[in-house]
């Protein structure tokens, strides 16, 4: 056991030192990850039966996804703060630090109490899929994510494999939609819903920290086999 000890003592040192020695690597090395908390501000998103507000949920779960990832990623927000980020504004974000990865925040509002599911969704496969104000968006479509389609499906089938571990939902479902926050990302992107908060169990779950640990180890948990590819 004393020898056990002693071994990851100088695995830590040896680690910290080689940061010292070494931070451009290091920092060069690392997989640039973006936390995108849906809402903020004025948009507060789904509000529950007691006031649990969605802004707040998808912002506690991402802070504390950056927490359990550790240094060994680059993990940037789009948010850190309950303030309103236009969709553009977090794309934008996202490809400026040049991302590898894009997961966005949300959590669910069903239209029934008694449904519980985690939904994970993906941009489908066809350009006429972004829709905007303005019409078809061919133009972004090509020379943005549709690159990084396949990428997007292997990191939700990572998401599903690991969220299908967590108790107390009534399963994970994959969707392939027309997904706005894909529009123009160069990175693979997935959005998931993490349970229903109208749902008044899900609600009172949703309020405690060890629920939010369980939720971030699970994301973090399927970043993590992602870039094991």
């Amino acid at each position: 056991m004393v020898k056990c000890r002693c071994s990851t003592l100088v695995l830590n040192v040896a680690f910290w030192i080689f940061l010292l020695v070494q931070p451009a690597a290091f920092a060069a090395s690392r997989p640039v990850v973006i936390l995108d908390p849906g809402h903020g501000g004025v948009d507060t998103g789904v509000k529950g039966s007691y006031g649990t507000l969605e802004k707040d949920v998808t912002l506690a779960v991402a802070l504390e996804v950056r927490h359990q990832l550790g240094p060994l990623y680059d993990v940037r927000l789009t948010r850190e703060s309950d303030r309103a980020v236009s969709l553009t504004g977090r794309v934008e974000r996202a490809n400026s630090v040049a991302g590898e990865l894009l997961l966005s925040l949300h959590v669910g509002g069903g239209l029934s109490r008694e449904v519980n599911r985690i939904a994970v969704f993906v941009q489908r496969g066809d350009q006429r899929s972004f829709v905007g104000a303005g019409g078809l968006t061919e133009e972004g479509w090509a020379s943005g994510h549709a690159p990084y389609l396949q990428e997007s499906r292997e990191l939700a089938t990572d998401l599903k494999r690991a969220l299908m571990g967590l108790q107390g939902y009534d399963g994970v479902g994959v969707t392939r939609v027309p997904l706005m926050i894909s529009r123009g990302a160069r990175m693979p992107v997935a959005l998931v819903e993490l349970g229903n908060l109208v749902h008044p169990r899900q609600e009172r779950r949703m309020t405690e920290a060890r629920h939010i640990r369980r939720l971030a180890s699970v994301l973090a948990s399927a970043i993590e086999g992602f870039f094991a590819r």
